[in-house]
């Protein structure tokens, strides 16, 4: 059934009244938006109490993307009898749409009749001439407020006269770096996990190949044994340097050299010779405490009692970093405790106290893990420095038929120290019988002028150890410039008389003054210390 005339009309004009209505909405929501907004930019650019970063061409879209949701959230849909009301004042029609509307809900003799009028009149009315659509003036106004705000993004300068924006992009930064540290701890702990014991797992199998190689050695078989003995010592200096390489160089020795007689440096070397036995617990300990102390503080409120422990533990955690970078030098270790030391700072500065003290307490876990690794490092080069310097001694005894892999069975043989023992034992029943080859066993400094015998014959000089002297321990460094000089030697012509040996001379002196150290410094294993400081004793020290 096809509308009326009236219905239509009631219809059309309803729409056009929710259109006005939905525009004037719109005109005022878009207005106040941009006045907040506007005020918001001059906090923000003349006082700096609001960050500028919220004035983005996306927030500045939201703006008429707000306004226009606010609008149509709050209109709502007008009652018939307001329509009609309203037409009826619009056209002059005295009520007639509004008792026309009305006139199916009420009983009258008239009824037929006012619906025709209605309808009449109907089909002469014109909705749009009656309610027109004026947009045009509230677009102006809110495009003229939308681009005064675009120009004050554009072209307000910016002022800070409280510094609170400084202050906010400190605090920026800070949480950038917060997040930045906390990555780099969890990467080094997946790190760690993933390639942390594939190292001391090579230690451990090629500690029980030679034992396994030790045992079998047979007395009669010296030429069958020496090719395994020379194997075996192939393959712990390639792995020593394997370990020597991750190992913190001259980290024990420069720590032996600076530490003096007060209470708390020689309480730090007795840690320092834990650790190269393995022994990290002392160090991790303490680092536990600090971790612990932190927990409480985290749960405080902020006040100055809080800052005052921060600023103790700060403290605390900058002297233990500090010696332990002078002493030890690990990088992984250095890193873990100086990310934990700037978390710290952050903590004291405020901002997200609580994520920074998590944080620090995640590095300083890593600092742990850390010592733990370079502990096991250290023990394992103990390993493997006695290993060469047993295999040194199992070759000597070899040498003279005396190396008999029962011996090892029999006193129940199972780490580098049971053989260490068993081979000195055997060294000096050798000494003792006067069964050798004349020569002392330079690797454990057994001549028997010194500490223990060795292997040999020679006569005993007379030295009395108790006498005092000014001796004094000193490490010169090394001279790698004169070996290169002297091995690049070359002269042509006549030279002056003298003048040549005499520089010769110096030279040899001075590359046997630093063998000591450039084997140090090159990281040699030590199986092969011995030989390397015969050959350049031996050196002339004139031209023949």
């Amino acid at each position: 059934m096809n509308p009326s005339a009236t219905d239509r009309l009631l219809r059309t004009a309803s729409v056009r009244m929710r259109l006005a209505a939905f525009g004037r909405r719109l005109h005022s929501t878009a207005l106040i938006l941009s006045a907040l907004a506007l005020v918001a930019l001059l906090c923000a650019r003349l006082l700096g109490v609001l960050p500028n970063d919220w004035f983005t061409p996306l927030t500045l879209c939201a703006i008429p993307v707000l306004a226009i949701a606010v609008a149509a959230l709050v209109i709502r849909k007008p009652a018939p009898a307001h329509i009609a009301r309203t037409l009826d004042e619009r056209a002059g029609s005295k009520e007639l749409f509004l008792t026309a509307s009305l006139i199916a809900q009420a009983p009258g003799e008239y009824g037929g009749i006012v619906l025709s009028q209605a309808e009449a009149r109907a089909t002469q009315t014109d909705a749009a001439r009656l309610f027109p659509l004026r947009w045009m003036p509230g677009a102006r106004n809110a495009a003229l407020a939308f681009a005064t705000i675009i120009a004050g993004v554009l072209w307000l300068p910016k002022f800070d006269p409280f510094k609170v924006d400084e202050k906010r992009k400190e605090i920026t930064k800070q949480e950038a770096r917060l997040a930045e540290t906390k990555k780099l701890t969890a990467i080094r702990k997946a790190e760690l996990k993933e390639k942390g014991g594939a190292l001391a797992e090579q230690v451990d199998q090629a500690l029980a190949k030679l034992d396994k190689t030790l045992k079998e050695m047979n007395p009669q078989a010296r030429e069958l044994n020496a090719k395994k003995l020379n194997e075996e010592a192939q393959d712990f200096s390639e792995l020593w340097k394997k370990v020597a390489a991750q190992t913190p160089r001259d980290a024990l020795d420069k720590a032996a050299q600076q530490f003096g007689d007060t209470q708390q440096r020689q309480a730090m070397k007795d840690l320092l010779d834990k650790m190269k036995k393995g022994d990290a617990g002392a160090l991790k300990q303490a680092m536990e405490k600090m971790r612990q102390q932190m927990d409480q503080v985290a749960k405080q409120p902020a006040g100055a009692e809080k800052n005052e422990q921060l600023e103790k533990l700060a403290k605390e955690l900058g002297q233990m970093a500090n010696q332990l970078r002078e002493h030890l030098g690990d990088k992984a270790l250095n890193e873990a405790l100086a990310r934990a030391a700037e978390q710290l700072g952050m903590a004291k500065k405020g901002g997200s106290s609580k994520d920074a003290l998590d944080a620090a307490n995640e590095s300083l876990k890593l600092g742990e893990d850390e010592l733990k690794q370079l502990a096991e490092m250290f023990k394992d080069a103990q390993n493997l420095e006695d290993a060469l310097k047993n295999l040194a001694a199992a070759k000597q005894l070899n040498d003279l038929g005396k190396l008999d892999g029962k011996d090892a069975q029999d006193a129940g043989a199972s780490s580098q120290q049971d053989y260490q023992k068993l081979y000195d034992e055997a060294m000096r029943r050798l000494a003792d019988a006067g069964d050798g080859d004349g020569q002392g066993n330079g690797q454990n400094g057994r001549g028997k002028a010194g500490k223990n015998p060795g292997i040999g014959q020679g006569g005993t000089v007379g030295e009395d150890d108790a006498t005092k002297s000014d001796f004094k321990k000193e490490r010169d460094k090394a001279q790698l410039g004169a070996g290169k000089l002297l091995m690049e030697w070359k002269e042509e012509g006549v030279g002056d008389t003298g003048s040549k040996a005499g520089d010769y001379t110096e030279a040899v002196r001075a590359v046997k003054q630093g063998v000591s150290e450039a084997i140090r410094n090159e990281r040699v294993p030590p199986g092969y210390h011995g030989a390397i400081q015969k050959y350049f004793d031996n050196l002339p020290e004139k031209k023949r």
